[in-house]
């Protein structure tokens, strides 16, 4: 097993992941802190006007298919380097990344379930009558 360790550490494709891996998390933070100021700025703008800004909109579904992508790389799920070694991500590519029931334009579902009317509600059991009560 020595051996193997051994041979790991000497591995020069290991350490030039890790070169890459400490640039990604560099461009991560970078991504963190510009996501941060879309969301503040859609919030606003949804605040102001009643309505969400398209292009921030298509901003931030890009810059987080760019972090999706990045922690996909760092956490070894894929050896596909992210932007600037590939295309920088469109917004339609979130789609493909969000479940089923969260991609805009279908139904979502909350888990609340919705208002009853008060004359949809279901009466309460009648009390069964007992040999005690008559």
């Amino acid at each position: 097993m020595d051996k193997q360790v051994t041979e790991n550490l000497k591995n020069t494709n290991n350490w030039q992941r890790a070169l890459f891996m400490v640039l990604f998390g560099v461009f991560y933070s970078i991504a963190e802190i510009v996501l941060l100021i879309v969301i503040v700025f859609q919030f606003l703008s949804k605040l102001i006007t009643g309505a969400t800004n398209e292009r921030a909109l298509s901003l931030g579904a890009q810059l987080s298919t760019y972090v999706f992508q990045t922690f996909m790389y760092l956490t070894y799920n894929t050896e596909e380097r992210p932007y600037p070694f590939a295309n920088w991500p469109t917004a339609s590519a979130k789609a493909e990344l969000l479940p089923k029931h969260t991609r805009r334009g279908r139904p979502r579902k909350s888990g609340v379930a919705a208002a009853r009317p008060a004359s949809a509600a279901k009466k309460p059991p009648a009390a069964k009558k007992t040999a005690d009560t008559k």
